[in-house]
């Protein structure tokens, strides 16, 4: 753990690094900037919204480097604060303000979809209880969105075992495109598969769930050219902010 002096010390460090960069790339093109960002980045983001951004990225940048760590908002927030990553999607509860720049925010529901074939797929509405008596998939226990079902549950006294506990969205997806099984995902992970037909929505009259996911870096971590130009380019690549 940092000492008061090793805390301080971080600062100034960020300054010196963020002047020697600033030097190296004085008078440059940005398309001649060189270096690497390192970015942490939760799975559901990085396979839906962002990865279509990379190669157009590495298109306009092609010698800046982004390496790329993908894990839970927990296992990023920690490597944030160990200045291990420059910047960080994340999808959370909002990061405060008095430690974090968000750079980028946008409320994002999370619902609950299955196969057509499920029975739950004709339905108009169901109830939570209905829910639990089905088939399924979820993030293991403090990954994801696992404790907003989990708190749904502790709130209405309830218990629920799930089928299949993983963390990868990617593999749900395709479990619950081949089974009956009921998973929640995020709405921009789903959007597209529910409108061609190969899942449905299953609405929950009585349960309404959703996270932030946020663009985000710690304050007092140094804005280098690099760092800002990545944010300038995802600010104008990435989708609109649903209003």
């Amino acid at each position: 753990k940092l000492t008061q002096y090793g805390v301080n010390f971080v600062d100034y460090a960020s300054k010196v690094i963020e002047a020697m960069e600033r030097a190296e790339n004085f008078a440059v093109e940005s398309k001649q900037m060189k270096g690497t960002i390192h970015l942490g980045i939760v799975d559901s983001i990085l396979n839906t919204v962002f990865i279509s951004i990379l190669p157009e990225f590495n298109r306009r940048f092609p010698n800046i480097n982004i390496s790329i760590s993908v894990g839970s908002a927990r296992e990023i927030e920690a490597k944030m604060r160990s200045n291990d990553l420059d910047i960080a999607y994340m999808l959370d509860y909002k990061v405060p303000r008095k430690e974090w720049v968000r750079v980028r925010e946008e409320n994002e529901p999370i619902i609950f979809v299955t196969n057509p074939d499920n029975a739950l797929a004709d339905k108009k509405t169901v109830r939570f209880e209905e829910i639990i008596n089905e088939k399924l998939i979820l993030m293991p226990i403090g990954e994801g969105y696992r404790y907003l079902f989990d708190d749904e549950l502790a709130a209405r006294n309830l218990y629920a075992t799930p089928s299949i506990e993983i963390a990868n969205t990617e593999t749900i997806l395709k479990l619950i495109k081949e089974a009956n099984y009921v998973t929640m995902l995020p709405v921009f992970m789903v959007r597209d598969d529910i409108k061609k037909g190969l899942l449905k929505k299953i609405n929950v009259e009585d349960c309404e769930l959703s996270q932030w996911s946020q663009l985000t870096y710690l304050k007092g971590k140094a804005v280098t050219p690099l760092l800002q130009v990545f944010i300038d380019t995802l600010d104008e690549l990435l989708p609109p902010i649903e209003k």
